[in-house]
């Protein structure tokens, strides 16, 4: 094995190499709550425990306990009320100290959304389902019941089938890294690709739940946690792997190297405690990448020596060009047809002028679906496989073709504008309406979550919350010139959705006698208690994955639907929700819990347990 200092040094290397990636993909992994959910103190950071009152548990930090191992603590000691209490203590809104520059607020307090989602954190999801059983208990009518246990299943299957594949794709995302000079934002769905995101979803349930078990008799956990420490890098080089073999695997390999991990792990010490010392501002900058690409480094030195000893069950491990770049050669037998298609010239079509010319090429809008619509997207799609070829033969990023799975195995590739492709009126205006419905049910699950309550969320009265439809048709459109940069495309996002959801919030306020429907007060990095750092940083992962992901599949199944149809489904629902609109500019939605803090300004108290905002 190589000496600890040369293992850190090729993983500086590596960050340094795709720094502003790694730093993303650790964070997302800290919103999703797969892992590295305790930096997000830096946004949520709680009172001391002498400020939480009676009944409640000690604060998360420095000195108190971490929320996974308060909960297991307190089943173990048999003290199912304590566990409860410490369940509650995690998705309660916390009212922190204020600390002004001016009308930005720096507290740390409060911040809903990545605590509820960190319930299916690595040692949260039985807080989860403590949470679950607790509203269950709580609640006295069956609507309620059902309605609750409807949120959990939700938040179990986003867990199993979400977060655990993302656990995978990222540690595949690291390998990568190691040895390439690029990685594509569509690694994150190769598993998908390779129709093996369930097979590996399973083995890293198994993988977090075994860790559960172990954890529960203290001793052992430290020794297990070790022995299955390259489960996910397992997993991520080859999924078809059971989810026994993977961990069986994972033993046999670091049989004899336990100790050693853990040495390699202490030396990133001071790098912890200078995380927790900023409250996790330090691990999202540099912390959890560089330790998660010490962890890749690692295992692919153990994976390396265990071949050499010809291990039982390494032989399942194939994925060579994973390790080392293949030579010309190599790539020249794998992507013949690639080499002479990048050879071959391909004719732009021409560009419309005037209006229809101003919409397609500064909004990425078009009317209709037609005839030169579909030469753009077969050329658009021709040039972005000529990008992705060129990559793999000029050795910058993983060769997919020369992934040792059977050909058979290998999803075939259909033409596909991809992210870049242009959008019709009627897509657009249908995904504005789908991601309405989708944010509408998004608040009222976590909501039920939160209270066992079901609540109308939003300042109308239909299923809908326009501020994620607007915001998502916003950056698809305003920033179609900036998708080719994912990084710039990011910081914009997180602008633009900044700009709609203050003035939104100032609009609300202006035109209904001072009430606000949110109040961000007591957040990190709050303006006005319009906006804040967490809400920002999540519409901007969310609405790259909305961009580069999400509004590209769904524009697929649209245009598979009849557009007479079409038009029937756009105008049906644009007259059902303009006169909603009218309707609730005079009878507005107001009551208790309709968004995270309501308060109306003429009766001078909050009506969902919280501060009204000045």
């Amino acid at each position: 094995m190589p000496e600890r200092k040369e293992i850190r040094k090729k993983a500086r290397q590596s960050c340094r190499k795709h720094y502003w990636f790694f730093v993303a993909v650790c964070l997302l992994a800290a919103i999703l709550g797969t892992e590295y959910t305790n930096t997000l103190q830096v946004f949520q950071l709680q009172r001391r425990a002498e400020e939480n009152g009676p009944g409640r548990a000690p604060a998360l930090g420095v000195g108190g306990r971490s929320g996974e191992m308060s909960v297991i603590n307190d089943l173990i000691n048999g003290d199912l009320d304590g566990a409860i209490a410490s369940v509650q203590h995690r998705i309660d809104v916390y009212t922190g100290k204020d600390t002004h520059i001016g009308d930005l607020e720096l507290g740390h307090s409060e911040g809903i959304l990545a605590s509820v989602v960190n319930e299916v954190a690595s040692g949260s999801l039985l807080m989860s389902i403590l949470t679950t059983i607790d509203t269950i208990l709580a609640t006295r009518n069956i609507r309620g019941m059902l309605l609750t246990i409807l949120g959990f299943s939700i938040i179990l299957l986003f867990w199993l089938f979400i977060g655990n594949v993302y656990r995978a794709a990222y540690a595949r995302v690291f390998l990568e890294g190691r040895i390439y000079e690029k990685v594509p934002f569509s690694r994150f769905l190769y598993l998908f690709r390779l129709k093996k995101h369930l097979k590996a979803s399973l083995s890293m349930a198994v993988y977090v739940l075994l860790q559960y078990l172990w954890m529960l008799t203290v001793v052992l956990y430290p020794v297990k946690h070790y022995a299955y420490l390259l489960v996910p890098y397992l997993v991520a080089e080859n999924p078809d792997l059971s989810p026994l073999e993977a961990i069986r695997l994972s033993q046999r390999m670091m049989k004899g190297h336990k100790w050693e991990a853990f040495c390699l792990e202490l030396t990133l010490l001071p790098w912890r405690l200078a995380s927790i010392a900023t409250g996790g501002l330090v691990g999202i900058l540099f912390y959890n990448p560089y330790k998660e690409a010490v962890r890749a480094e690692y295992h692919a030195n153990i994976r390396a020596l265990s071949l050499k000893e010809k291990m039982d069950g390494t032989g399942r491990l194939t994925d060579r060009y994973l390790y080392e770049i293949p030579g010309a050669g190599v790539i020249a037998g794998a992507y013949p047809d690639a080499i002479r298609l990048m050879k071959t010239p391909e004719t732009k079509p021409e560009m419309r002028k005037g209006f229809r010319g101003f919409l397609e090429n500064w909004l990425g809008i078009v009317l209709t679906y037609d005839e030169r619509e579909k030469q753009h997207r077969s050329w658009l799609t021709l040039e972005l496989k000529k990008d992705e070829y060129r990559d793999a033969v000029e050795g910058k990023t993983y060769p997919t073709r020369l992934y040792p799975l059977p050909a058979k195995e290998r999803r075939k590739k259909t033409d596909d504008a991809g992210f870049m492709r242009h959008y019709t009126i009627l897509s657009i205006i249908l995904l504005f309406f789908v991601l309405c419905i989708f944010g509408w049910l998004w608040e009222v699950v976590l909501h039920l979550m939160q209270t066992g309550k079901f609540v109308n969320r939003g300042t109308l009265h239909g299923p809908w919350l326009p501020i994620y439809g607007g915001g998502c048709a916003a950056i698809l459109t305003l920033l179609y010139k900036l998708r080719k940069k994912p990084l710039t495309e990011f910081f914009m996002i997180v602008v633009v959705c900044g700009i709609i959801e203050y003035f939104s919030s100032w609009i609300l306020e202006v035109t209904h006698n001072g009430q606000r429907w949110w109040d961000y007060s007591g957040y990190y990095l709050n303006l006005n208690g319009r906006i804040c750092a967490e809400g920002l940083l999540v519409f901007g992962i969310g609405g790259a994955a909305f961009i580069y992901v999400l509004a590209p599949w769904l524009d697929n199944l649209i245009l598979r639907i009849r557009t007479s149809f079409l038009w029937g489904i756009c105008i049906a629902l644009l007259a059902v929700f303009l006169g909603d609109v009218v309707y609730s500019s005079f009878v507005p939605n107001t009551g208790k819990g309709i968004t995270s803090s309501v308060a109306a300004a003429d009766e001078g108290e909050p009506q969902d347990g919280t501060e009204q905002s000045s």
